[in-house]
């Protein structure tokens, strides 16, 4: 451990190490990743009706058919991949490897009984989390399945394919009971009480649908893609990031927009990961600059800046290092406290009212996502050296490594009692494995 001035760095066994230029080939041929926040159910807080009655009186429904590479860390020298598997120890107490090809997505329903998953050969299955036996098969999907998504009571499966194709099925039957087609898909998340359903796209729209009546609202789109997005947590508006830096705030009853982030606010690179504060106030973006912005949605302010760009001691001058800011999110159980995590394979904890950094942590890869233990003050970090990590955020202390994979994580899912989470990989595997 080296103590340094305002900030104290951890650096955790020795660091997977591969060349830049695999990280921005994996960047490249990854797709958009939708947001993996769990959001609590806030019950009378939330005014469903109103959501609801505005998407039901709706003049914008559209037609539809209703028929229807490697891991590392930047600026870190590579290991061989024969080399670092036969050190790989299989931790998961199941693997998944129905898909043919890169599992870009999954999803743990709120029960913890099933998990979703889809790939690259344009499928997503629903399968038991306990023996890995197929429930059903969603197909008719026509490109690379990149999000998967549980509804808040488990009734309900959405699952959206790259070129845009949405469907979503009724868990109990295994059947389709609504499909859309909007512009290549960017991000999809539910409603967290309600089975309403949002989007964004590349084409920079932001759909929002009553499923499945499949009622429907677009919001305003500004030229620039829709990267990632967010719900808030008072159910009654929706935070997007954009390709031109920009981070934009609206209105679910209303489809206005109520604040942005734009011009000398903004960021000067896309926007890559985005979450909100429990406070309802805050929101924090990732970006490609290398910078998570701390953004006031009632002031239209920014609260502060935080300078992601730190790079690793054995780095190569010749080689760039990757300081995307890959994954940010706020503690739920520990306001204050906001993390980032970035592809040059630090993970920063951050004091949220000074935006000083309280613990820096060199865990030797870069990350894809983090989630948060639904009721302990710890971070998971997902590795593109195929590990996650747990963190306690009051000490930076690393908790547990979860190993396995033979290749980066893409995604991963924690069960809403925190018993198991689940990965996803650029391995062709799913894996599951018991929260230490």
């Amino acid at each position: 451990m080296i103590t340094c001035s305002l900030r104290t760095i951890h650096v955790f066994a020795d660091p997977v190490k591969c060349s830049a230029d695999i990280v921005s080939i994996m960047k490249d041929n990854t797709p958009p990743s939708s947001p993996n926040q769990s959001l609590q159910d806030l019950g009378d807080e939330i005014d469903i009706g109103d959501i609801e009655e505005v998407i039901e009186l709706s003049d914008e429904v559209s037609d539809q058919d209703d028929s229807e590479e490697e891991e590392g860390a930047g600026g870190l020298e590579r290991v061989e991949e024969d080399e670092m598997e036969e050190d790989i120890v299989d931790m998961a107490t199941l693997t998944f490897s129905k898909h043919r090809g890169s599992v870009f997505t999954c999803s743990v329903s709120p029960r913890g009984d099933l998990v979703a998953t889809g790939g690259e050969d344009d499928q997503a299955y629903v399968w038991d989390i306990t023996n890995g036996n197929v429930l059903f098969t969603c197909a008719g999907h026509k490109d690379s399945v990149v999000c998967v998504k549980f509804n808040h009571d488990g009734s309900l499966l959405a699952t959206g394919d790259m070129s845009g194709y949405i469907q979503v099925w009724k868990v109990e039957g295994a059947t389709k009971t609504w499909d859309f087609e909007t512009g290549d898909l960017s991000w999809l998340t539910w409603h967290h009480a309600s089975n309403v359903l949002l989007a964004g796209t590349t084409e920079g729209e932001l759909w929002m649908w009553l499923v499945p009546k499949g009622n429907a609202r677009t919001f305003p789109s500004y030229g620039s893609a829709s990267q990632c997005g967010a719900l808030l947590y008072d159910g009654k508006r929706a935070v997007s990031g954009y390709e031109d830096g920009s981070v934009r705030v609206f209105d679910l009853k209303t489809g206005q927009q109520i604040g942005s982030l734009t011009d000398g606010l903004a960021h000067t690179s896309p926007v890559a990961s985005i979450a909100a504060h429990k406070d309802n106030t805050m929101t924090i973006s990732g970006s490609l600059d290398g910078t998570a912005i701390l953004y006031n949605t009632i002031s239209g302010k920014v609260v502060g800046t935080l300078n992601c760009n730190t790079t690793p001691t054995s780095s190569d001058e010749s080689i760039e290092v990757d300081h995307t800011v890959e994954a940010v999110g706020f503690c739920p159980t520990i306001p204050n406290i906001a993390v980032t995590a970035t592809l040059s394979g630090f993970v920063t904890i951050w004091d949220v009212s000074t935006q000083v950094s309280r613990h820096v942590i060199a865990q030797g890869a870069g990350s894809s996502h983090l989630m948060w233990h639904p009721s302990e003050p710890i971070v998971f970090t997902a590795g593109l050296d195929g590990v996650v990590r747990s963190y306690d955020v009051r000490s930076g202390e690393q908790l547990a490594k979860y190993t396995g994979h033979h290749k980066g994580i893409l995604a991963f899912d924690i069960s809403k009692n925190g018993s198991a989470l689940v990965t996803s990989s650029d391995d062709a595997t799913a894996r599951v494995f018991k929260i230490l």
